[in-house]
């Protein structure tokens, strides 16, 4: 039987984004109050909750795109070989050859600098990467409500997403430096003209949406379902530096990130059969795995090296944030693709 929703037809809003925007509403006038009432305690507390989160939803995530990717055969690894098999390939000669300078003193300045390469093309994709789920989260439910989107509209939808990607990064372009890990590495310093391009453009595709897309279909007498446009709107409102990006930004987003995703999972997962089980046994598979791969495995593996200590940074924390992050942006590539993909399009719309 076909549902037109993924978890529940009132979950979805608040998982889809919904959630986040009331979050952002709180963190954003708490923050102006951050002096008073130990509110500055509070939205630590926060950002130390959402870290904990991660272990049964941000981690799970990244874990469910492997099993959703090398899962469904040697076909689907063949036909999306660039994704499965060059890019994780690519990674970890990457990867390696960072780690053999880091060894030799007198070239660890060159092993920093290449983590840096990675980590600025690491923030670069993940604009890319939640760009493309806001849009796939748009879609998706306005084919749930019959809500009517010609070409020329799904296509704006997806370039003001696109647009808020690189807004974003010309923004923090604007700093000389980042940290990660306790790396300190120089980042793509970006011009200004493109700074002020990607802001006009931003500001021109939003104003292109909400005229030729939500003003036209509501002429026509469609209203515009609150669940089809929270992804839009969560994905304007965190990333647009026009908007007051609040404190702990970068605790709280990719909970959220992670959330919409596993909405989408639940139905793949919930499309094949699967004892009660089987599926308790998925859930803490997905949660083990990830907490092994981002925190238990390279967290050791600094520590018998004493990574600290010899390199000032934590280099396998930092090598495996790379991998799994990035390879998972470019699975997510190809994992989703509904017209393409029978398998998948079955899941979400039967």
């Amino acid at each position: 039987m076909r549902h037109n929703y993924l978890v529940s037809r009132a979950a979805d809003f608040w998982v889809l984004g919904g959630a986040s925007l009331f979050v952002y509403a709180l963190m954003s006038v708490a923050g102006g109050f951050r002096n008073w009432y130990g509110v500055s305690n509070h939205l630590g507390n926060l950002a130390v909750t959402m870290a904990t989160m991660s272990l049964i939803v941000n981690y799970p995530h990244f874990l469910a795109s492997y099993r959703l990717a090398y899962g469904r055969g040697r076909d689907f690894l063949a036909r999306h070989w660039l994704q499965t098999l060059l890019i994780p390939a690519l990674l970890i000669g990457f990867l390696a050859y960072a780690y053999s300078l880091a060894t030799e003193p007198s070239s660890q300045k060159h092993c920093e600098q290449m983590l840096g390469l990675g980590i600025n093309f690491m923030f670069f994709t993940v604009g890319w990467h939640y760009s493309k789920q806001a849009f796939g989260c748009v879609m998706v439910y306005a084919a749930y409500r019959q809500y009517p989107l010609d070409r020329v509209q799904r296509e704006m939808v997806r370039w003001s997403l696109l647009s808020v990607w690189w807004y974003n990064f010309a923004h923090g372009g604007l700093n000389r430096e980042g940290v990660f890990w306790s790396l300190h590495y120089a980042t793509w310093l970006l011009p200004d003209w493109f700074y002020l391009l990607s802001f006009s453009t931003f500001l021109c595709l939003a104003g292109a949406v909400l005229y030729i897309v939500v003003y036209r279909n509501w002429r026509r007498g469609h209203r515009p379902h609150p669940t089809i446009w929270v992804p839009y709107v969560a994905m304007l409102v965190w990333f647009a530096p026009c908007f007051r990006q609040p404190e702990l930004f970068f605790y709280v987003v990719p909970f959220f990130h992670s959330l919409q995703y596993l909405a989408f999972v639940y139905r793949v997962e919930g499309s094949r059969p699967m004892t009660n089980a089987r599926a308790t046994g998925l859930v803490l598979g997905l949660c083990l795995t990830g907490w092994l791969a981002f925190e238990v495995v390279p967290g050791n593996l600094d520590q018998s090296c004493n990574a600290m200590g010899t390199l000032g940074f934590s280099f396998c924390l930092i090598a495996f944030n790379l991998f799994i992050n990035i390879h998972h942006y470019f699975l997510d590539n190809v994992l989703w693709r509904v017209r393409d993909d029978p398998e998948v399009r079955g899941a979400l719309f039967n």
